[in-house]
């Protein structure tokens, strides 16, 4: 038999192996890039055997040379959702191996095998606007009209559902848009102006994101997943704390985009498996009412890939809390 790295991967908690994950052999090559010397699937004990591949892969070693004495590692990825393998653990280096004997890497993780589930008490079908989001604005000077646009107050509606859900307060029962020159239009206009201005000036954040490129790229543009990710954390902390929280949605993709096509919603609670890395963020999206839409993604993929998904079926590139979500949301309406 061939020479081979083998080895258990196993649960810390529980002391037993963990089935169908992906185990790689790599061989440390500083400078150069590190070479794969194979790979294998764990059985249903958790236990791996990888033969080295093709007996030789080191382009930069001469076959000759029968000191060689590669450094092996090996990574550990799980399968997630959507049949992607995200990475999970790496161990150390074993240097100098000699290549003509076996090698045992064992790895006990920390694996949790169900995702966790977390609401807030915000139901779009009791405490989101039972009306779509789109508004008729009308423009005239003096007594000549200029025209008429449909336009979304998205993260008005937003912060005005966020503000009658935190006062108890009951939210209106129509099921058209006000019109404009009504109390409720004025005031879905005004939080969503400050949605957008106060206290940043939103439309500038969500360029810079929505510039951000899908991938990592050399020269060091940070990936609109790598800036999710550090998302993630701040979203997740106000969720757990029963704080349903306003999201701006990246849609668009490079400087030239349209910002307008972005979008805002207001995340109420999320399910995310710590291991799989696979989140979904439950939301009410005012372009959807009495509905409660989701948000789909993995953060945890190599090169700060995203693939995110919207529920509603429009394009999602990314999110991020909108910092003027508490400005909008707790802004009183003059008396």
């Amino acid at each position: 038999m061939s020479p081979r790295i083998h080895g258990t991967v196993r649960n810390k908690d529980t002391g037993k192996g963990v089935k169908r994950l992906r185990v790689e052999a790599w061989d440390d090559d500083y400078p150069d890039s590190d070479d794969l010397v194979g790979s294998a699937i764990t059985n249903t004990r958790g236990n791996y055997s990888i033969s080295y591949l093709k007996g030789y892969w080191d382009t930069y070693i001469s076959r000759r040379v029968i000191t060689w004495r590669p450094d092996i590692y090996v990574r550990v990825f799980v399968e997630n959702a959507a049949g992607q393998w995200v990475p999970l653990a790496r161990s150390s280096v074993h240097p100098n191996h000699d290549p003509a004997i076996d090698l045992r890497i064992d790895l006990d993780l920390e694996i949790e095998e169900e995702p966790i589930t977390k609401m807030t008490d915000f139901k779009p079908d009791e405490h989101g606007f039972h009306f779509p989001n789109v508004f008729t604005v009308r423009a005239s000077i003096a007594s000549f009209r200029l025209g008429s646009w449909d336009w979304g107050f998205c993260g008005g509606m937003c912060a005005a559902a966020l503000h009658r859900f935190k006062q108890n307060e009951d939210i209106p029962e129509d099921t058209a848009p006000p019109v404009q020159g009504t109390p409720l239009y004025d005031e879905l206009f005004k939080r969503q102006v400050l949605s957008l201005t106060s206290p940043n000036m939103l439309l500038d954040e969500i360029l810079a994101w929505q510039s951000a490129p899908d991938r990592a790229v050399w020269f060091g543009r940070e990936s609109i997943g790598s800036k999710v990710k550090r998302e993630w954390p701040k979203l997740r902390s106000n969720l757990d704390n029963d704080e349903p929280t306003i999201l701006a949605l990246i849609r668009e993709e490079g400087y030239l985009a349209n910002l307008t096509n972005n979008h805002q919603v207001l995340a109420i609670g999320y399910t995310y498996h710590p291991t799989t890395k696979d989140l979904k963020i439950h939301v009410y999206d005012p372009n959807w009412p009495d509905t409660t839409q989701t948000l789909t993604m993995n953060i945890g993929l190599p090169g700060g890939e995203l693939h995110a998904e919207d529920s509603s079926g429009d394009m999602l590139r990314g999110f991020f809390v909108n910092p003027n979500g508490d400005t909008a949301t707790n802004w009183e309406i003059e008396a």
